[in-house]
């Protein structure tokens, strides 16, 4: 019977708007780093603020990575970060003990930002060829969660395009929050 209330109540809302439900527009891009696929110049500094709907996080990855490689990649960079957290700082071509190098890495933002920074110094010894990256909205899942973190719900956690709800099993029902289920009284 709920499900039957629910999928009316639903049915009305989308009635009621003139064009139907709305989806959101995809976000997705391309990204390179100035110049490319040629030599990327000296004293270069390049960022991209990417932005995805509440509920959404950024997939990004490398189709091409040739920058100039130096220690904890000081001198020529691409540093991923969202917010105040630096998701990875990528140099070179390849992966050493001190560098990062995206190889066939997939980085994902931990919500619905991701800033992406390309910063060349003043020198390249020898020429190097940038890169290009591709990116996505995608959906979070947030009934997934990780070992030794609690669950969103009680009981039951649904997900959905850009969000969750929760529900309870037989004879309980769900409290203002949300989230938290108690037995039914009578």
């Amino acid at each position: 019977m709920r499900v039957l209330v629910l999928l009316g109540l639903l049915w009305g809302l989308a009635a009621a708007t003139p064009l139907g439900p709305r989806w959101l527009e995809p976000v997705f891009g391309r990204l390179a780093s100035p110049g490319f696929p040629g030599e990327y110049a000296n004293h270069q500094q390049r960022r991209w603020a990417l932005a995805a709907p509440p509920g959404y996080r950024l997939r990004l990855y490398f189709t091409h990575f040739d920058l100039e490689l130096s220690y904890l990649c000081e001198y020529d960079f691409v540093k991923l970060s969202s917010g105040t957290k630096v998701l990875a700082t990528l140099c070179g071509r390849e992966s050493t003990d001190t560098e990062r190098a995206p190889g066939n890495d997939t980085f994902y933002s931990p919500g619905p930002s991701l800033d992406v920074t390309f910063r060349s110094d003043y020198s390249n010894e020898k020429p190097f060829t940038g890169f290009e990256a591709f990116y996505a909205a995608e959906d979070i899942n947030e009934c997934q969660v990780s070992p030794g973190e609690p669950p969103p719900c009680d009981h039951h956690c649904h997900n959905y395009l850009g969000g969750f709800y929760c529900s309870c099993r037989a004879g309980y029902v769900l409290h203002q929050n949300k989230r938290t289920c108690s037995e039914q009284s009578l």
